[in-house]
């Protein structure tokens, strides 16, 4: 009877024109909780798909392996003995980044590690190697200087290659613009940049482990140079590949006439050195992938 009396007062309390709805409540309930809970995955399901796209990732063939570096050793008449020094973690960096940059045939990977190689020592030195008194003469500084396997160099070289990785990883700067120091004055990158910066303020994005590409020497933590060589050594690399056309310019037979080619697009010296380091590792990866049909 209690239970009675209440739904009596309860139903005396509702107006008298939303009544006729009264009956349609449950329904109304079931199909919010219906929308709400459209497109989304169980928790299990959801950890499933995460195994198999890592699964996926990992168990892709190597573009390069640990046996062909090890068999890229060779003396170079100025550098003397040249070997890689690498990590397992180095080394899957390295194919990830063959991968994502589309550097993936005999010839191309060849040429690509013949400039790293000259550039680092074969992964010796990750950034140049020098004075400050040297770097200013060139117009650079310590920060700034050479760094990753290509040694992007510079404060505008560094800006770029921030704002193209946050475009590239950060959801909320995906339309960003990107200027390429290939074909845009350093103003026009630097004003990019700095644009970038302020709309990941607006949007409260995190570009902590991109704004640290650009040297700051009020920073607590490793910035410019140092930081490339510690977290992008490869990625730079890479990218500096792509954005200078250098993949466009190996079309018809392999050969040392690539590799000055390249040369002259990376910007390096020693121009005999990176022949020698060619002529090294185009046999290692020619003979690999021939063993793969």
């Amino acid at each position: 009877m209690a239970e009675h009396r209440k739904s009596s007062r309860a139903r005396q309390q509702i107006p008298e024109r939303l009544r006729p709805l009264v009956p349609l409540a449950p329904m109304f309930i079931l199909l919010v909780a219906a929308i709400l809970l459209w497109g989304r995955e169980p928790e299990e399901e959801q950890k499933e798909v995460r195994y198999l796209s890592l699964v996926s990732e990992e168990s892709m063939p190597q573009l390069v392996t640990a046996e062909q570096l090890d068999r890229m050793a060779y003396i170079d008449s100025n550098m003397g003995e040249v070997g890689w020094v690498y990590t397992e973690e180095s080394l899957a960096e390295l194919n990830r980044v063959l991968r994502e940059y589309d550097i993936r045939t005999p010839e191309a990977i060849s040429q690509f590690l013949a400039q790293a190689a000259v550039e680092t020592a074969a992964g010796r030195w990750l950034t140049e190697l020098g004075e400050e008194s040297y770097f200013q003469r060139y117009g650079y500084t310590t920060g700034t200087r050479g760094a990753g396997y290509l040694h992007l160099t510079f404060e505008y070289g560094q800006m770029a290659f921030a704002t193209w990785m946050m475009k590239k990883n950060v959801p909320e700067l995906r339309d960003i613009p990107y200027r390429n120091p290939t074909c845009n004055t350093r103003e026009a990158i630097s004003e990019a940049y700095y644009n970038a910066l302020r709309l990941a303020a607006n949007l409260g994005a995190d570009i902590s482990a991109y704004s640290r590409i650009v040297y700051d020497a009020r920073s607590p933590v490793s910035t410019g140079a140092d930081y490339i060589a510690e977290a992008f050594a490869w990625e730079s690399a890479g990218y500096y590949w792509h954005i200078t056309g250098i993949g466009f310019a190996l079309d018809g037979l392999p050969g040392v006439g690539h590799t000055d080619t390249v040369s002259q697009l990376v910007g390096g010296s020693n121009w005999q050195s990176r022949r020698e380091a060619y002529t090294a590792f185009y046999p290692v990866m020619r003979d690999s992938s021939d063993d793969s049909h």
